[in-house]
C-alpha cells in the first residue's frame, strides 16, 4: 500500500481541463464546433424574419455554451484547504486546523465531503464527478457552471432538431438533413437524461458520487443478504429437527419411565363366558369358584370392592400410558388400531363380568339370611 501511494505522489498533477488533453474531450470539442457551424449555416437558409430569429437565439446559445465550458474546464477545483496546507509547508509554517481527515497522497487535511480523484491526482472539494468530456472534475467550484452548460446544451440541441426537420422540406439539403437526424436525437436523449438526473439530486440534496456510492452499497447489501438466506435457512431447519427430536425424546423418555413404575396387570386375561354367569342352575359359590378359575385373585364376596378399585386403578394407569403412547408415535398403522378396539371390548365384556357377579353375591348373602 506504501508503495502506491508513494507512486500516486509521483504522478503530475492535472490542475484543469486543459492541462493534459484526452480523447474524448477532443472528440467533444471537435463535435460541437462543427455542430455550432452547422447551425449558423441552415439559419442563412431560411427565411427572412425565421432567419434573424435563429441567428439571435443561436447566438445566445453559443456564447452561452463556449463561456460556461471553458469556465467549467479552466477552473481547480483543488480543495481550498489542501492549497492553503501545502502553501504553508513550502514556506515552513505550521498549518493547524480542526479538520481529522486526512488525505495520504496530497499530504494534507481535507474538508468531510472532499474525495482525491485518481484521474486528476488531487483531492476535489465537495467532489461531485470526474466529467471526461471536459477532462476536468467537477466539484463546488466549478459544480453550477457544469450545469448551466448542459442545461443550454439541451435546449441548443432542440433547436438543432427543429433545424432539420425544417430542413428536409428544402430537397437541395436531404443528404445533409439525414445525417443531422441521425446524430441529434441520441444525443439530445443522452443530455435530457443528464440534466435529469443532476435536478434529481439537487432535489434530493446529494452528490453524483453519493448516488453512485448507495446504488455499490445496496447492491453489496443484496449480495450478502443473498449468501446468508441458505445458511440461515440451514439453521432453521437444524434448529426445528432438533425441537421437534428433543420432543418425540422427552414423550417416548416419560412413557418409559411410566410402564417401568406401573407394570399392565390384567386381572381378567380370559374373559369369562356370558352363558356361564346366565346360568340359573349355578349358585353364588359355585360362580365364585367358576370366576376364581379365570382371575390371578379369587373373588369373594369379602375382597370384590377391593378387586374393583385395584381394578379400576389400574385401567387408570393403562389409559394414562395409551394417551403417552399414541402422542409419541404420531402415525398409528393398522394393527395397533385394531389392537385398541379388541382392548375396549375386552373391557366392556369385563365389566359385564364384574356386574353380574355382584348380582350373584347379593341373591347368595339373601339366601344365607
Amino acid at each position: 500500500m506504501n508503495a502506491d501511494i508513494e507512486k500516486e505522489r509521483l504522478r503530475p498533477i492535472r490542475r484543469h481541463g486543459c492541462s493534459d488533453i484526452q480523447l474524448y474531450q477532443a472528440v467533444s470539442w471537435i463535435y460541437t464546433v462543427f455542430d455550432m457551424i452547422m447551425s449558423f449555416m441552415i439559419a442563412f437558409l431560411m427565411d427572412d424574419g425565421v432567419k434573424e430569429f435563429m441567428l439571435i437565439v443561436l447566438t445566445i446559445l453559443t456564447m452561452g455554451i463556449i463561456y460556461t465550458c471553458l469556465r467549467a474546464t479552466l477552473i481547480d477545483p483543488t480543495d481550498s484547504i489542501v492549497l492553503k496546507e501545502q502553501n504553508f509547508k513550502s514556506k515552513g509554517l505550521e498549518f493547524k486546523t480542526d479538520l481529522k481527515t486526512y488525505c495520504l497522497v496530497c499530504q494534507a487535511h481535507v474538508m468531510e465531503k472532499s474525495k482525491h480523484c485518481f484521474s486528476c491526482n488531487k483531492c476535489v472539494e465537495v467532489f461531485d464527478h470526474h466529467c471526461i468530456w471536459l477532462n476536468n472534475c467537477i466539484g463546488i467550484k466549478n459544480y453550477n457552471y457544469f450545469f448551466i452548460l448542459v442545461i443550454l446544451l439541451v435546449v441548443f440541441k432542440c433547436l438543432r432538431i427543429i433545424q432539420d426537420i425544417l430542413l428536409l422540406l428544402n430537397y437541395a439539403f436531404q443528404i445533409l438533413a439525414l445525417i443531422s437526424i441521425i446524430l441529434d436525437p441520441p444525443i439530445l436523449f443522452v443530455l435530457s437524461y443528464l440534466l435529469g438526473m443532476h435536478l434529481f439530486f439537487k432535489y434530493k440534496g446529494i452528490s453524483t458520487y453519493d448516488w453512485i456510492k448507495m446504488k455499490k452499497d445496496k447492491e453489496k447489501m443484496k449480495v450478502q443478504q443473498q449468501q446468508q438466506l441458505p445458511k440461515m435457512n440451514e439453521s432453521a431447519g437444524y434448529g426445528q429437527l432438533l425441537s421437534t427430536s428433543k420432543r418425540f425424546d422427552l414423550k417416548s423418555s416419560l412413557s418409559n419411565k411410566t410402564d417401568s413404575k406401573v407394570p399392565q396387570q390384567n386381572f381378567f386375561p380370559k374373559p369369562l363366558p356370558l352363558q356361564a354367569l346366565k346360568n340359573p342352575n349355578l349358585s353364588g359359590p359355585q360362580v365364585t369358584q367358576l370366576q376364581s378359575i379365570f382371575t390371578n385373585k379369587p373373588t369373594t364376596p369379602n375382597n370384590n370392592e377391593q378387586l374393583r378399585k385395584e381394578y379400576e386403578e389400574v385401567d387408570g394407569r393403562q389409559i394414562f400410558n395409551k394417551v403417552i403412547a399414541e402422542d409419541s408415535e404420531p402415525q398409528q398403522n393398522s394393527d395397533s388400531r385394531d389392537e385398541e378396539n379388541e382392548n375396549d371390548r375386552d373391557h366392556e365384556i369385563d365389566n359385564e363380568i364384574e356386574i353380574e357377579i355382584q348380582n350373584q353375591n347379593q341373591q347368595s348373602e339373601k339366601e344365607q339370611n
